[in-house]
C-alpha cells in the first residue's frame, strides 16, 4: 500500500508541476513572498554562523522544505479526490 501511494504522490506532482507554476506565476502575492524569502536567506547566508549553527540553519530549511513539498503534494491529491467526489454528488462521473 506504501508503495502505490508513492507512486500516486509522484504522479500528483507531475500533473500539478505545469498548472500549478502557471498559477504561481501570476499570483503577485506569491511572487513577492518568493521575493521575500531569498532576501531572508541571503540576509542568513551573510551571517558570521559557526559550521554548527550553519548546519542547525541548514538543516532546519530542508526539513521545512521536505515538509512543504509533502504537505503541497498531499493538498494536490485531496483536492483531485474532493473534485472526484463533487462530481460523484452530481452523477458526473459517468459511472
Amino acid at each position: 500500500m506504501k508503495e502505490v501511494k508513492e507512486l500516486l504522490k509522484l504522479a500528483a506532482d507531475s500533473m500539478k508541476n505545469e498548472t500549478l507554476y502557471q498559477l504561481l506565476e501570476n499570483d503577485m502575492e506569491y511572487q513577492k513572498r518568493i521575493k521575500e524569502e531569498k532576501k531572508a536567506l541571503e540576509a542568513v547566508n551573510g551571517l558570521k554562523l559557526s559550521e554548527e549553527q550553519r548546519d542547525i540553519v541548514e538543516t532546519l530549511i530542508a526539513r521545512k522544505d521536505e515538509t512543504q513539498y509533502e504537505f503541497n503534494i498531499n493538498a494536490y491529491m485531496a483536492g483531485l479526490l474532493d473534485g472526484y467526489k463533487i462530481l460523484k454528488t452530481f452523477n458526473l462521473t459517468k459511472e
